[in-house]
């Protein structure tokens, strides 16, 4: 969601001519790119000759929906085609529908079953304006849920936001944390967090968010989980594709060479 507004080629372009090595699609942009009249073999064709892969996917797919509702068996449907298409090995889970607690457990639990028939590894994500507002919900769901190809999405902003320390991501076992979204914040002012969240984010370093602490804490203990960098910027946004993608991969690299 960094350059949400792109185009799939501005954006394969741009993370490229950065220095990424992969970059991450949401369910919208693949239909847009769909729209344009790129198929699937023009994608990968693309994503080759830029030397990228897709790294995630991410979706507001209400992964708990009852069977019967159309649009939710449609998304799914094309997350596992768009996963299977670009052998991406990961997708984020989110909700934002309220669903009783047992039927989230269950339709999480079958949710992963499926994504472990495609090889793929779930990672759950908590948003203080989701369902899931916390890292203790999260956790919930996958001590409930206990399948063994699922962990939690480690999103910096809702961590932080949500009260989060680096002694609490100490206690945490490492291999609960499948990957992780780095960006920054600002002070906290009380404003709206979804409207902080999706318009006002700060690019790594440049807010007050412990990163190199929360990222010392990972190495520290091992951590094996991808990194990327989301950052929702409105201020970003206005930039050309290829100026934010190289301010957030410069900005990303200082942080990176500061942790021990």
């Amino acid at each position: 969601m960094t350059l949400r507004g792109a185009t799939l080629r501005e954006r394969v372009d741009a993370a490229a001519q950065a220095g990424f090595d992969a970059i991450g699609l949401t369910l919208d942009h693949y239909r847009a790119a769909r729209r344009e009249g790129t198929d699937d073999a023009a994608i990968r064709g693309l994503l080759a000759e830029r030397g990228l892969r897709i790294a995630e996917v991410e979706t507001p797919w209400d992964w708990a929906a009852d069977p019967a509702d159309a649009q939710a068996a449609a998304d799914g449907e094309l997350l596992f085609h768009v996963l299977d298409a670009f052998d991406c090995r990961r997708f984020n889970a989110v909700q934002f529908t309220a669903h009783p607690r047992s039927s989230l457990v269950g339709a999480f639990s079958a949710m992963c079953r499926r994504a472990a028939d495609h090889g793929v590894t779930v990672a759950l994500e908590f948003m203080p304006f989701s369902r899931l507002p916390a890292l203790a919900d999260a956790l919930d769901v996958l001590d409930a849920a206990a399948e063994p190809n699922a962990g939690v999405l480690l999103d910096v902003w809702h961590f932080h936001r949500t009260g989060g320390t680096p002694e609490e991501l100490d206690r945490l076992p490492v291999d609960r944390v499948v990957a992780v979204q780095l960006n920054d914040a600002g002070p906290d002012t009380g404003r709206d967090p979804r409207e902080e969240a999706r318009h006002l984010r700060r690019l790594p370093g440049d807010g007050e968010i412990p990163l190199i602490e929360l990222l010392t804490v990972l190495r520290r203990n091992g951590s094996r989980a991808p990194l990327s960098v989301e950052v929702w910027s409105d201020a970003l946004e206005a930039l050309a594709p290829a100026t934010a993608a190289a301010h957030a991969f410069e900005a990303t690299r200082r942080v990176l060479d500061l942790v021990p």
